[in-house]
This record gives structure tokens, sequence and C-alpha cells, in this order.
């Protein structure tokens, strides 16, 4: 035998086998005794034996007959089983979901949407890894990238899930000390924190503004891999940086810092990055619809 016979002819051999011969198993498939007797007939060709003793009142299996009906009825089982979990996975969010994003936003703002999703869906086991660099999906085994900012890679489907933008900000203390720059050049005289985050340049500032887009070249002082470290300095008075609004909103309003050069920001849309087609998994469409309505409604982030 060169390949598997048709799983239609072994599902019709099965029908056949237990229900009594091949007219009962024609009335059962709503087909004619002459289509169940030439299905019965290249099946027996493809496996090279006789699968029923045929005479005119009756047929019965043949010992091979007998070990063939076993064998279609645990592999059409099978093949049923794989089509409901296939179906089960496009309809019903579970099982295993590896989600990788950036470590300040991360902790701020999807590790509450992923807890709120799995008290929702609890089927759904989620493993969120912080990660300050770029991932490769496909290779490091993710399901999700959740990017703030940066290219979007070509290869792969991206979503934008909200609106988001980098600002220029200083605490109080350092504006009284240093005074507050009053153009983009004067940057270049000032202490700057340079964060190394995944598509953010620590070297180069492109900041954009009614004018236009303009690059400002930095000589930072301090210097950080990890941007919860680099608000901790700014809130202690050592430079200016720049930071996503989401995370600074809150300190705007209270006081605890203050935005330098407001008319410059620099875009950082948030976007939810895979390989797959939502429409063929419901825990990749069921997790994207909950990130997409649920990031909006943070109270003072400043993303919407």
């Amino acid at each position: 035998m060169s390949q598997l016979p048709p799983l239609e002819d072994l599902r019709v051999f099965v029908i056949a086998a237990t229900s009594g011969g091949f007219t009962a198993a024609a009335e059962q498939l709503s087909f004619s005794p002459a289509y169940v007797s030439k299905r019965i007939g290249l099946l027996e060709k493809a496996l090279g034996v006789r699968l029923f003793l045929r005479s005119a009142r009756s047929v019965s299996l043949t010992l091979e007959g007998k070990i063939a009906l076993e064998w279609s009825e645990r592999l059409l089982d099978t093949m049923d089983q794989m089509s409901l979990e296939i179906s089960l996975e496009q309809q019903v969010p579970r099982g295993r979901l590896r989600i990788a994003t950036s470590t300040g936003f991360g902790c701020h703002c999807i590790a509450p949407i992923i807890s709120d999703l799995v008290f929702h869906y609890p089927e759904l086991e989620v493993d969120l890894e912080l990660l300050d660099r770029p991932v490769d999906l496909v290779s490091e085994g993710f399901d999700l990238e959740i990017r703030v900012g940066g290219e979007l890679p070509p290869q792969m489907i991206a979503k934008r899930l909200a609106s988001n933008y980098r600002v220029l900000a200083a605490s109080p203390t350092y504006i009284d000390t240093y005074g507050m720059p009053s153009n983009l050049g004067a940057l270049a005289e000032h202490k700057c924190i340079g964060i190394r985050e995944r598509d953010q340049n620590h070297r180069v500032w492109r900041l954009e503004s009614a004018a236009g887009i303009a690059s400002v070249d930095l000589a930072a002082s301090l210097m950080t891999n990890n941007g919860t470290v680099a608000k901790q300095w700014c809130l202690k008075g050592h430079g200016i940086m720049l930071r996503s609004i989401w995370d600074l909103q809150q300190d705007f309003l209270s006081g605890t810092l203050v935005r330098v050069l407001p008319e410059y920001h620099q875009s950082a849309e948030i976007h939810v990055i895979y390989a797959s087609r939502l429409e063929t998994s419901a825990k990749l469409r069921t997790c994207v619809a909950y990130l997409e309505e649920a990031l909006p409604r943070f109270a003072g982030t400043g993303i919407s």
C-alpha cells in the first residue's frame, strides 16, 4: 500500500461492517448499495486484501476485515477528535498564550489587563515576559508581542491598540537648578538621561513638532536600559528624559515632573504583533480584542 486510503472510504467500510451489510449502510448513508459496494471495492484494492466474504444473502468480515475494522475505528475516532480540537481552538479561548512586551509598560498597563483577562476566561494560561529588547516571535516561541513605538516587522501582522507618544520631562528641582531649555538646540547644554530600551536610540532623539522632525544628539550623563530606572533618576533631579506619556501623565498632574519643550513629541503608537490570522485561534482573537478594549480605559495613562 503506497498511501493511506481516503477517510470517506474507511467511514463507509466501518458503517457497512457494523450495520449488517451494504444495503443497511446505503440506507444509513443515503447512498445507493452500488455506491457502497464501489467504495468498499476501492478500499480493498488500496489495502490489497478482501474485507468481506460476500454471499447472495449476506456479507461477513474476513480476518483481515476484522483487523481493518478495529484500526479504521481508531483512525476515524482520532480524526474526529482532531477536528473537535481544532474547532474548539477556533471557538473557545483556552490553552497557553506567550506574550512579550517591555518592562515598564508590561508592569503598569499589560499585567493588570492580563489579570482581568484570565478571570474572564479561566481556561486561558498566560506567560507574560517583560523584555526591554526586540523579540523574534517565531524563533522565540511567542504568540503576541505588544510593542510601544518602533518599526513594525513587515513579515508579521500588526494591529494598533492605542495611540501614544513620548515627551520630554524633568523634575522641578532640575529646572530650578539648570533652567528650562528655550529651544531644542539648548538640550545640548543640559544633563540628559538616555534609555537603551527597544527602539529608542539612546544617543539621538528624533522629535516632531509643527515645524517637522528634528534630531538632537545627546551627551547623556546617565544611561540605562530600563525606563523605570530612568524615571527614578529623573524624579531625583538628575536630568531630562524622553518617556511615554502613559508613564508621565500622573506626574505632570501632581507636579512631580514638568514637561520640557511641550511643542515637541515623539510618536510611539502601541501595536500588538502576531504571526497567524486571528480567525484561526480563539485565544489570540480574544486576547487581542480584550487588549484593544481595555488599554484606552486606563485612567490617567494618557493613551487613547
